[in-house]
């Protein structure tokens, strides 16, 4: 098999450089995808808070969210198909729309990565705290920033058994949730179909075309995360084929594995007024279905979900910096380091543990900031991907044969698009949403800038190796 050297960075020895090793396959390549969007931790942190703040609207939020998710997945198979680069958002939209799009994207991803392992990390002490009564939020989250950096250093093929066996366990967990309520039906599907949810008197009542909005950005965000199959397209086999594969797979697996369990306990619950109630409606629920006894023990299941979580995150976090490392999209006293590729793991662990240091920090944001901020650089990124897949039969080799071509091109991405728009739309008339929205903007304003002062005057030095280094370039 013939090997394609990776063309080193200006100022680096012309020496054939590591590089990450291709010894996924599809399987291999969904569980850790699964496990970095990590659905039973997303059911009860997400979902669960959706469920406090939106009531019922959780179901047409996560259903008409999980419509746009697989919308939003075929444009990152197609595209993932035509550039399978370990550098997710970035390295797809870089290719596709250009280094000044792609910077936007790099920087979006270089704040939405941390912030989202924040968001997971910062939700183990509720669930720890069950048996361990007083357990400080943040220590602990940076106790599992430590440990899923540390993990995530290890070869791919470990990570992979190691998320697979915890992902298991969030499966398990689901299931109970959806037999739970299954087996205790109080009220139809109807009581769902009107969005409510609890008002200042206590009661239910409609939230409106605004709050539904909302709801369906939580939905998007709890969802989000399939397109991380492109991140391990540099250590899966077959990638042209297989990438499309492990994204699509990943998102129809994660929409039925959220949307079916918290749909039936809304329908299961003693009360929706009850449910809508609680702080954590759907530990509420398993308690008082299942009794403590199991709930504690899903609980604790759920603090294992979480850092497996953040092990899958760390895992994608480190490769978009190593590519964008790579691509000389920095300078070369930050990219050589960055670029590396250390150890017999075959991992990029310098790059690994910078963006772990930044989750840490993080963890010291408010809970309230990290959740709203995360949706919005999520459904900005989103944006830029369907913008890609429309334009991308438009680039060269785009008609390859071999290459994922999503059905009816391009209305997938342009109704994606539509809906994304929509939403970022409607949320600008909250002014709740005003602060999330405009980080995102101004992180999408600073990539434009830092590509127009920095990296445009130095063009000549940057993404000299527009594809991934590959062990058969036939593949």
């Amino acid at each position: 098999m013939s090997q394609t050297p990776i063309t080193p960075l200006v100022g680096e020895a012309s020496t054939p450089r590591k590089r990450l090793e291709r010894s996924l396959g599809v399987s291999g390549n969904v569980l850790l995808t699964l496990s970095s969007i990590s659905p039973a931790a997303s059911v009860f942190i997400l979902g669960g808070a959706a469920l406090a703040t939106y009531g019922t609207g959780v179901f047409w939020g996560f259903l008409i969210g999980g419509v746009i998710s697989l919308l939003v997945a075929l444009c990152y198979a197609e595209l993932g198909s035509r550039h399978p680069i370990a550098g997710g958002d970035y390295a797809l939209v870089s290719r596709t729309l250009g280094p000044a799009s792609g910077s936007a994207v790099f920087f979006l991803g270089l704040i939405a990565l941390p912030l989202s392992q924040a968001v997971f990390a910062l939700g183990v002490a509720d669930y720890l705290g069950v048996t361990i009564a007083g357990m400080d939020p943040v220590v602990t989250a940076l106790a599992v920033t430590l440990v899923a950096t540390v993990v995530s250093c290890l070869n791919i093929r470990t990570n992979a058994w190691v998320t697979g066996t915890f992902l298991l366990v969030e499966v398990i967990a689901l299931a109970l949730l959806t037999t739970l309520g299954l087996v205790h039906i109080e009220r139809p599907l109807t009581d769902l179909l009107t969005p409510q949810a609890m008002d200042d008197s206590g009661a239910l009542a409609p939230i409106g075309i605004a709050g539904l909005v909302l709801v369906v950005t939580q939905g998007v965000f709890a969802q989000f995360g399939f397109g991380g199959a492109v991140y391990f397209a540099e250590e899966t086999k077959d990638p042209r084929r297989n990438i499309a594969r492990a994204v699509l797979w990943s998102a129809v697996i994660t929409v039925i594995l959220e949307v079916v369990p918290l749909t039936f306990v809304m329908l299961g619950a003693d009360s929706l007024d009850g449910l809508v109630g609680s702080d954590l409606p759907v530990q509420a629920f398993l308690e008082q279905r299942a009794g403590h006894a199991v709930a504690v023990f899903v609980l604790l299941s759920m603090a294992l979900a979480i850092l497996n979580a953040n092990i899958a995150l760390s895992l994608q976090a480190g490769r978009l910096l190593y590519v964008a490392a790579r691509d000389g999209a920095m300078p070369p006293v930050l990219a050589a380091p960055l670029s590396r590729v250390s150890g017999s793991a075959h991992m990029p662990r310098v790059a690994t543990i910078v963006m772990g240091v930044m989750s840490g920090v993080c963890c010291l944001i408010p809970m309230t900031v990290l959740a709203n901020a995360s949706g919005s650089l999520v459904v900005t990124g989103f944006a830029f991907i369907a913008v890609a897949a429309i334009v991308v039969r438009r680039r060269p080799g785009a008609h390859e044969k071999g290459l994922f071509r999503m059905p009816l091109w391009p209305v997938p991405a342009l109704v994606a698009l539509l809906v994304i728009v929509a939403v970022v739309g409607i949320g600008m008339f909250d002014p709740s949403q005003w602060v999330s929205l405009g980080v995102a903007a101004g992180i999408v304003v600073a990539g434009y800038v830092y590509y127009a002062a920095y990296l445009r005057p130095r063009k000549g030095t940057q993404f000299l190796m527009l594809e991934a280094p590959d062990n058969d370039p036939a593949e």
